[in-house]
């Protein structure tokens, strides 16, 4: 059986020397007490990034950190404020960011830019991963919701995959749960391939209940926006002799590496004997040319490390946690913005070909 003391092959960097890139913001009340698992997407320098300056209304010398920095990393990060008498517990909004690409803050909205109200997120609006399909953004997230939790049995609320896309971040069509299968069963964790795969458009998920619970399903469609049909479980975790119990979700949508190969970062978490919670960052490199297709995993990639990352907000927080919902592409290495402790987001570079090479067929085992 494995240990999950294993070191990894390919050693992420925390960059700011591990100090958060976003933290709450006491002024704003929607934000006041954690930030946590953004999506983030970066938008290169040309012409539709200099569009964007205009409806953003950047400052000259912002628009010109941004062009001097190769672009712009747009996040769109979960964030809680104090409990809402009226709900009942403290609602997920969705805020906006601007960072360069090696994630220094250049512009934050006071205000979310997604807010818990519609009936299908309600109690919040999670764990969000956005994908640029054409000139459209597609963000897939976990609606929370009330009502139709209570009619379903679920108490407290239920978990469905929601949609909402975009071209400039600040305006969203919500187009609520997904069309298909996927929410029959309470689900999370949808990440969108950035291109077609043997013609069809794929998307990872993770069901909570029914068959093969808790394991990385994939799902297929013909539009990027649904409706979906669920192929089943796509991975599962392997077990580990330090925990009675451990599972996968995604993170970010997958990197496309060509000829229908690509590379994912996902989370790990796993269950104590004793009820201790560990949330670590995988790798794997999946192949769809392959018979089966995900020919190489790491695990763990990275496990949280230092108070930080290893203690949350008292009242909101969840300790020993590392979750992402992001990557993207920088220069040579993979940019990887994640939560720690479920209080406060941070970056890691990963060198790029460096994981690749690890993650072959020929460098890992089963």
């Amino acid at each position: 059986m494995r240990s999950i003391g294993t070191p990894s092959p390919v050693t992420p960097v925390r960059i700011r020397g591990g100090r958060p890139v976003l933290s709450g913001l006491p002024a704003h009340s929607w934000e006041s007490r954690v930030v946590l698992n953004p999506a983030a997407i970066r938008v290169e320098s040309g012409p539709a990034l200099d569009a964007l300056f205009d409806i953003w209304e950047l400052t000259e010398s912002r628009r010109d950190r941004l062009r001097d920095a190769g672009g712009a990393c747009v996040m769109l990060y979960r964030a809680q404020g104090d409990v809402e008498p009226a709900k009942g517990i403290a609602p997920s909004y969705l805020g906006l960011a601007i960072l360069t690409p090696k994630l220094d803050l250049v512009q934050r909205w006071p205000h979310p830019v997604i807010e818990p109200s519609a009936s299908f997120h309600n109690l919040g609006v999670e764990d969000s991963r956005c994908t640029k399909i054409g000139d459209r953004y597609y963000l897939y997230y976990t609606g929370y919701a009330s009502a139709e939790g209570k009619e379903s049995g679920h108490e407290g609320g239920v978990t469905r995959i929601c949609l909402a896309t975009t071209t400039d971040f600040l305006n969203w069509d919500l187009r609520g749960p997904v069309d298909g299968d996927l929410n029959q069963f309470p689900n999370k964790n949808a990440a969108l391939f950035p291109e077609r795969v043997h013609g069809k458009w794929l998307l990872l998920h993770r069901p909570m209940e029914g068959p093969h619970a808790m394991t990385i399903h994939l799902a297929e469609a013909d539009q990027p926006g649904g409706p979906w049909r669920s192929r089943g479980r796509f991975m599962e975790s392997f077990p580990y002799r330090e925990f009675a119990r451990s599972w996968i979700g995604a993170g970010g949508p997958p990197i496309a590496l060509g000829d229908d190969r690509f590379l994912m970062i996902y989370h790990q978490g796993h269950f104590t004997a004793e009820g201790a919670k560990e949330y670590d960052l995988a790798a794997a490199m999946i192949d769809f040319n392959a018979p089966e297709p995900v020919v190489g995993r790491i695990e763990p990639l990275m496990r949280p490390t230092g108070k930080i990352e290893q203690v949350g907000d008292r009242a909101l927080g969840v300790d020993n946690v590392l979750f992402t919902c992001a990557n993207y592409r920088d220069g040579p290495n993979l940019m990887v913005p994640y939560a720690g402790a479920d209080s406060r987001i941070f970056g890691a570079t990963v060198p790029l070909d460096s994981l690749v090479t690890a993650l072959s067929p020929e460098a890992t085992t089963e």
